[in-house]
């Protein structure tokens, strides 16, 4: 379980990485305020769905390390809970354990 843990919290943590770049592009050209088209940040390496929120939302996220954003459904009830379910995604929250640990040692935002 433990290896599992791990790999589902850099997964987590790399998609994370990827929405960042595309929030920064979006300031880079002047699209702060527009709606954003992220990837979903669940710990499923194969998964390619894509979630819209705004910068705004995005920003308030971001400012939990232990925060993400998924598709519905792509939650992992054994690493993470849903606290809020928005439009076209939900935000989860990480247990504490591996998944949280790595996402709090990979968080870029302080």
């Amino acid at each position: 379980m433990d290896e599992r843990a791990r790999r589902i919290g850099v997964n987590e943590a790399m998609f994370r990485e990827v929405n960042e770049r595309i929030e920064s592009l979006a300031e880079t050209f002047g699209l702060r305020g527009h709606a954003l088209d992220l990837i979903c940040e669940c710990g499923d390496v194969s998964c390619t769905e894509q979630i819209r929120m705004t910068s705004q939302d995005y920003e308030a996220l971001r400012k939990e390390a232990t925060l993400f954003a998924v598709y519905p459904g792509h939650e992992i009830p054994d690493f993470e809970e849903i606290v809020d379910r928005r439009d076209g995604y939900d935000v989860m929250r990480k247990r504490e354990g591996e998944p949280a640990r790595v996402a709090r040692e990979t968080h870029t935002r302080r």
